[in-house]
Formats: C-alpha cells, sequence, structure tokens
C-alpha cells in the first residue's frame, strides 16, 4: 500500500512539474513573441519598422519608447492578447508563402492590414493607446488652443484616439487608383482627368491661363502627334472665367481664361438668391499626356481616405453632406491649409466633397 501511494505522489509530482513547466514556456513564449526584437525579425516586418523608427513614438523629447505590443497588443484583455496572437500567426503564414515578403507585395497590402488593425482599435476604443494616453491625465493647459479645443471634444465624447491618429505611428497606406495615361484612349473615348492640367488653344501648346482641374469629365475629339484635342460641358456663372460641373452648383471643372473655342449651348438658368444668370458652354482644347480614369468611384473612395486620414488629425471629420456643394469650398480651404494639402489633394479632395454634400445626392458614375 505504501509503495502505491508513493508512486501517486511521485506521479503527481511529475505532472504537475510538467505541467508547471509547460505553463512557464508558453508564458515565457508569448511574452517574447511580444517583444519588437522578435517581430521585426520577420523580413516583412522590417517595413512598419523602418516607418515607426522615424515616428515621434520611438523617438521624442521624453525619451520613451513605445514598442510594437504597447499599441498592438491589449494586455488588460485576456480575449484580445490571445486574439492578437493568433492573428500573429497570420502575418508569420503570410511572411512563409511570399504574400509580403518584398516592399511591393507589402505595400499592395497594406491597406488591407491597416484596416484589420484599424478595426480592432474602433472595437476596444483605442484600449492600448489609453495605456499611456489617459483622458483624465491630460492637461489641456499645456497644449496649443487648437490641440486644446479638439482634445476636448474627444474627451467630452469619450472618442477613439484611431478616428483621428492613424498613419500617426506607421506610413498611411496608399489607396489603389486606376489611373493611366490619356494617350491610351482612343478618339470619341469619354474618361475623367486625376491631375491638374494645363489646357491650349492648338497643338503648338502657347501658353495661356487655362487649365483642367481633377476629377473633370471630358471627351477625345482628336490626336495629333502626342497632342489630344478634349471636349467639355459645363456651365458658366455670369462672366467667370471658370467653368463649372452643374447649373448653380460652383463645382470646378476648369479655368477657361484664354481658350478661344468657347460655345453657347443655349441652355440657360437664372439664381434667384445670387440673381445672377447661368449658362451652358461647350469648349474645345488641346491638352497634353496627363493621367486620366474612368473608374471614378474608385477616385472618390481614394479621395475620402484621404480626407479621413488627413484632414480628421487635426480636428473631427465633418461629415461630407454637412455642407452644400458651394458652402463647401469656403469650409474645405482652412482644412487644406493646416492639413498642408498639395494643389492636386486639395481640388481632388474638395471636388469629392462637393459631389456627396448635401445638395447632391447621385454621386458621379461611370
Amino acid at each position: 500500500m505504501g509503495r502505491i501511494k508513493r508512486k501517486t505522489i511521485l506521479f503527481v509530482i511529475i505532472i504537475f512539474t510538467l505541467s508547471f513547466g509547460m505553463v512557464k514556456a508558453t508564458d515565457f513564449a508569448l511574452h517574447k513573441s511580444s517583444e519588437t526584437e522578435f517581430c521585426i525579425s520577420c523580413h516583412s516586418m522590417t517595413i512598419p519598422y523602418n516607418d515607426y523608427i522615424k515616428s515621434p513614438h520611438y523617438a521624442n523629447q521624453h525619451g520613451v519608447s513605445a514598442q510594437c505590443k504597447d499599441c498592438h497588443i491589449n494586455e488588460k484583455s485576456n480575449i484580445e492578447y490571445l486574439t492578437a496572437k493568433l492573428g500573429g500567426i497570420k502575418d508569420i503564414w503570410f511572411e512563409t508563402t511570399g504574400k509580403i515578403d518584398s516592399k511591393e507585395k507589402y505595400e499592395e497590402h497594406r491597406m488591407e492590414m491597416a484596416q484589420t488593425v484599424w478595426k480592432q482599435m474602433e472595437a476596444n476604443n483605442s484600449a492600448t493607446c489609453r495605456s499611456c494616453h489617459d483622458y483624465d491625465k491630460m492637461n489641456f493647459d499645456k497644449m496649443s488652443a487648437k490641440a486644446k479645443q479638439q482634445m476636448q471634444i474627444a474627451a467630452s465624447k469619450n472618442q477613439s484616439c484611431i478616428d483621428c491618429h492613424k498613419g500617426i505611428a506607421h506610413s498611411l497606406p496608399k489607396v489603389k487608383s486606376d489611373t493611366f495615361d490619356i494617350n491610351e484612349l482612343k478618339s470619341g473615348s469619354t474618361a475623367y482627368t486625376t491631375t491638374i492640367s494645363p489646357l491650349y488653344n492648338n497643338q503648338d501648346f502657347a501658353s495661356i491661363k487655362a487649365k483642367i482641374l481633377p476629377y473633370t469629365q471630358f471627351t477625345i475629339l482628336d490626336k495629333v502627334n502626342g497632342a489630344i484635342k478634349i471636349k467639355l460641358n459645363g456651365w458658366q456663372e455670369a462672366h467667370k472665367s471658370l467653368l463649372y460641373a452643374m447649373e448653380g452648383k460652383r463645382i470646378t471643372d476648369a479655368v477657361i481664361r484664354g481658350l478661344n473655342d468657347i460655345q453657347e449651348t443655349g441652355k440657360t438658368y437664372y439664381n434667384h438668391t445670387t440673381k445672377k444668370s447661368w449658362k451652358e458652354l461647350s469648349i474645345i482644347a488641346w491638352i497634353k499626356s496627363t493621367p486620366v480614369t474612368t473608374n471614378i468611384n474608385q477616385q472618390w473612395e481614394k479621395n475620402k481616405f484621404e480626407y479621413e486620414s488627413k484632414c480628421a488629425q487635426c480636428h473631427q471629420k465633418v461629415q461630407e453632406h454637412h455642407f452644400s456643394s458651394n458652402d463647401w469650398p469656403a469650409q474645405f480651404k482652412g482644412m487644406a491649409r493646416q492639413a498642408k494639402l498639395t494643389k492636386n489633394e486639395t481640388q481632388g479632395i474638395l471636388k469629392y466633397l462637393q459631389y456627396h454634400s448635401s445638395d447632391i445626392t447621385n454621386n458621379v458614375e461611370n
């Protein structure tokens, strides 16, 4: 009986030792796999790491660096902790199978991966961010006037950090844009410009002040030795040198100053509020090689992302339908300046906002 009892005790000790060892080994593996050094041991993860070391989360005036786990693993929730660990297996699989094993492939999938992280942060109200940045412990009086105003609004609503701070530690992904050179189009084709481009009176390209703005629809009439003859239709308010996309809507398609071939179609519109007459115009002009698209809805997605990611970093996002198409230009001017947008970005995002404003229900379609 004594021998059986001793065997039982020995068996229990062995099982306990093995179980304890497995628990400790698992705990060690989980913690070790949370270290930044482990994360960047995969070649593909050196790409976001190079973004991170250029950000304030790596080097700042306080000398405090956030590690990968500080932003990507919510250690206060066991479920989210294990979910993050299982998610890491996916990254290893992508690395092993070659899905993101080069910079080109990584950039191709950057949006997909970023959206996964953003959704997690939206779901837990940016719990990992709050482990360092707590509204209750913020000294708003030490912030700039604009930052104080916006942060107090965010605090009053307990707003998620990721709503305004996408791209703060890693480069923002680029939205795929289905653009190509205008020379690939055939005569008779209809498309949209994607950048600000000069317009000319003939294929000699003598400089004038006319230009076409992003997301303006046009039709190709002719192609002569790299010069493209195009047709634009739109509306002119009073005697302004601007071509608008719709009657009564100041959605600017082109600056037509200096163009010779401008014809009135006979259609007119009178705005009783502004007491100004509008007339429809048909314009013939020439253009050089420039990027264009036939998929305008994809461009709207691109502009939507740029608006949310760049403009929302200074203040809460203003919904597209908050203003009318004629009110948006004045409202957006200050936003574009604060966000340091390029001229193309400014014109593109503005046109996106106008086409999705309160007084326009039908978006431009292909």
